[in-house]
């Protein structure tokens, strides 16, 4: 056991937890306290929320990982596709969505397509973002086996308890404060991480040259075209397509205030990925590529190569506010896809707000519990797991979303034409041997040809739904 950051970590679960049961009783008032922290959230704590909902593991330990074992094309590729989430976000749906009124990614589908698309979008959320919180515990599991001493399923249970404790109990009033703390502690960590790397080597070009005379094919182009294409890609449109990010929309006090978020946010994302940089190469100087069980902790092990004990410890804590900051969110879109958009949408529509919330809030201690049970035996690389959700979201969700927004033709046949075909494609080739992550390529682009073909070929939506697209889904003017 390390002690000096065994005590940091400990202290910083210690304090969520404890934000968590602050913010319990206002949590569960209302559906929308729950769901969406009353849409009272400004820009400043929205774009640090949004920022550290997106900033996961996979943004961490699985770039720095991945990039070490596959050379820098690949690590651009994903660093690229993640920076670009939040300017695409920005100008085609943020302040869309919010102005929408609705409180999940389903609820839109309802709201525009109707309640046969809210249903079958809420079953493929709950079961993605069950998957997704996967990696975020095999994360947590790799850093508490290797800071706190203990087996690889002691630390999975014990920090994955901690956030299922404060997230099912604050709800997304919890979620959305814990995020900004956590946001910070990522950003700040990484900074002086990077700085210490930087002064270290005496500069970034020597360090450069240091890690090519250790790896001379870490600048080199090491898989297909359509590996980098396919994970540049998923990454993108996530921000789009993952009803844990699109749901920090619904939060914002107005669609202007949910733009400006997405825009703070964006210039967070790119901070993480400069600093991941230094973090990469330096993990390639620590030669021990071949050492490690598993690449992903090429990141602490640098983290223990560079930094003091009391530094090292604040950034170990930034890596699990990583984790925790966006497993909450997907507990959080679990929950409402069983509580709000299946029970309430489908089943009891007069349902009472405190039982929704206390389904909720139910839900999300399950969801908690089979994705720890999942994690406990992970698959694979944390980038890799981390990509086959983007894409499998990406293949179903991206064009009935944007051609929700944007094409007041596309209707409810359409709709499910295109989220069932994206992700039968999507299935299908995911479990064929081919390049890596490139999936999305393919059934991304048959989802979007379904759509427009079955939304041509079947009745138009009503004059009510094509008023509401043009009137109030595009006025992008009013978002500035």
């Amino acid at each position: 056991m390390q002690v000096t950051e065994t005590i940091i970590i400990v202290i910083y679960l210690i304090v969520v937890i404890l934000m968590g049961i602050y913010f319990s009783r206002r949590a569960l008032s209302t559906e929308d306290d729950y769901w969406a922290a009353g849409r009272r959230i400004n820009s400043f704590v929205g774009a640090f929320a949004l920022f550290a909902a997106l900033a996961s593991a996979s943004s961490l330990m699985g770039a720095v990982g991945s990039g070490v074992e596959f050379g820098l094309p690949f690590f651009f590729a994903y660093g690229f596709g993640a920076i670009g989430i939040l300017p695409l976000l920005l100008f085609v749906a943020a302040g869309q969505l919010r102005r929408s009124g609705v409180r999940t990614l389903p609820e839109y589908f309802s709201k525009r397509y109707g309640q046969s698309v809210q249903i079958i979008a809420a079953v493929i959320v709950v079961i993605s973002m069950t998957f997704y919180m996967v990696p975020q515990l095999t994360a947590s599991g790799l850093i508490g086996q290797y800071v706190l001493g203990i087996e690889y399923t002691t630390a999975v249970i014990l920090i994955g308890a901690s956030f299922i404790l404060y997230a099912a109990i604050g709800g997304m009033w919890a979620i959305t404060y814990t995020d900004l703390v956590q946001g910070m502690l990522i950003v700040v960590g990484l900074f002086v991480l990077a700085v210490v790397i930087f002064i270290d080597h005496g500069g970034f070009g020597s360090l450069v040259q240091s890690a090519l005379a250790v790896d001379p094919d870490f600048g080199s182009v090491q898989l297909g075209w359509m590996s980098y294409f396919g994970i540049f890609i998923s990454f993108l449109f996530f921000g789009i397509v993952s009803p844990s990010a699109v749901m920090r929309n619904f939060t914002s006090t107005s669609a202007k205030i949910a733009r400006r978020t997405a825009l703070g946010a964006c210039f967070l994302y790119l901070l993480v990925f400069v600093f991941g940089l230094f973090i990469a190469i330096a993990g390639v100087n620590l030669d021990i590529l071949g050492t490690v069980d598993n690449t992903d902790m090429i990141f602490i092990a640098v983290i223990e190569h560079y930094l003091p004990s009391i530094l090292a410890g604040i950034m170990l804590a930034g890596l699990i506010a990583a984790i925790m900051s966006s497993a909450d969110a997907m507990l959080l879109a679990v929950s409402a896809g069983v509580a709000q958009d299946i029970y309430k949408g489908a089943i009891n529509k007069r349902a009472k707000e405190k039982t929704v919330t206390i389904i909720g809030l139910i839900c999300m201690l399950i969801a908690g519990f089979i994705g720890l049970l999942i994690a406990l035996e992970p698959p694979q690389l944390i980038a890799i797991m981390v990509g086959w959700v983007g894409g499998a979201l990406l293949s179903t969700f991206a064009f009935p979303v944007i051609l929700g927004i944007w094409w007041s033709r596309a209707n409810t046949p359409g709709a499910i034409a295109g989220i069932l075909g994206g992700g039968i494609t999507f299935l299908v080739l995911v479990t064929t041997p081919g390049e890596l992550v490139s999936e999305p390529i393919i059934a991304a682009p048959v989802s979007l040809m379904l759509m427009i073909v079955v939304s041509l070929l079947t009745k138009s939506p009503s004059e009510n739904i094509k008023k509401q697209v043009e009137l109030n889904y595009t006025r992008i003017k009013d978002d500035m």
